[in-house]
């Protein structure tokens, strides 16, 4: 009797989600698991850095839920590449942006053809820096949402997204101070699992240098707990190890609404949503000081 109710409640779903972009998978047995992703932690260097040149401060682009492939809303890519090509003009050279931050839910359903739709946009984000900058490898960095890994995604994310991993961190020291640390963390299930936690802190220990977090899932997100990390010890740890170990700034998406959220020692912005808001910040750097400036921006 029991396998007869599951039989039809699968064939129920399957009528339900047959159209839908997200696709049946997530529902019967759900994403791959972040402890089998997210074992250790890869250290970009050399030609995987970003070309930030000598100055002390410098900028970067950070945005979230992307979504491609998501049909609901109009895309206007023309529309982001011209605010981005005024930013890479400014006078101001500091706030020209460095780099490019994707924090999540690149791909609306984990499919191969979003992951080439986004590397499509992505390339004349690259054009244009070269055009404009005279950057002949603009980085544009990315970690895992939820929505990247349906539909068996992460097998499309590993070959197809750069950097090819969900759990990374890189160093830059542009002005020979002490720099600054950029952590990318894998929450595409919504938690962090522990071999990741683990050696998160090893990572956090080993520098007092300041640092800036990107995660797809919030910690607080204005305290609307269903948006947040799901395990209510997990976020605390991570709160107290942000705590100590000089965080500056931690960025995330998933709820595509803006918040921001003050923790003392450092801060959240849950950036909204690229696709559904056009929105996205302008983020600045300044070594000299430690300090960082969060600006949002929409396109």
């Amino acid at each position: 009797m029991k396998n007869i109710l599951l039989a039809v409640q699968t064939f129920l779903l399957s009528l339900l989600f047959a159209s839908c972009n997200i696709g049946l998978p997530i529902f019967l047995y759900g994403e791959t698991g972040v402890e089998e992703r997210a074992t250790s932690a890869r250290i970009l260097f050399g030609s995987d850095l970003p070309q930030v040149g000598s100055n002390s401060k410098y900028s970067f682009i950070v945005f979230t839920d992307a979504h491609f492939g998501e049909t609901k809303y109009p895309r206007k890519e023309e529309a982001f590449l011209e605010a981005f090509k005024n930013h890479l003009r400014n006078p101001d050279e500091t706030l020209r942006p460095r780099f490019i931050v994707n924090i999540g839910d690149t791909l609306d359903g984990g499919h191969s053809s979003e992951a080439d739709y986004f590397n499509l946009v992505r390339q004349s984000w690259i054009n244009a820096a070269k055009e404009i900058l005279g950057v002949s490898d603009y980085k544009v960095y990315s970690i895992l949402g939820n929505h990247d890994l349906y539909n068996n995604g992460w097998d499309t994310w590993k070959l197809r997204i750069y950097p090819y991993t969900s759990f990374y961190f890189f160093s830059i020291n542009a002005s020979g101070g002490t720099g600054f640390d950029f952590l990318f963390l894998d929450t595409g299930n919504g938690t962090l699992g522990g071999p990741q936690i683990e050696n998160l802190e090893f990572i956090l220990s080993q520098s007092q240098r300041p640092k800036i977090v990107f995660m797809h899932y919030p910690l607080y997100a204005g305290g609307i707990f269903y948006f947040t990390m799901d395990d209510i010890t997990e976020r605390s740890r991570l709160i107290s190890d942000f705590a100590k170990s000089n965080v500056k700034y931690v960025f995330e998406g998933h709820k595509h609404s803006a918040y921001d959220y003050d923790f003392k020692n450092f801060k959240e912005a849950v950036i909204s949503a690229y696709l559904e808001k056009k929105s996205y910040g302008l983020v600045t750097v300044d070594e000299s000081t430690g300090g960082v400036q969060f600006t949002r921006c929409y396109y």
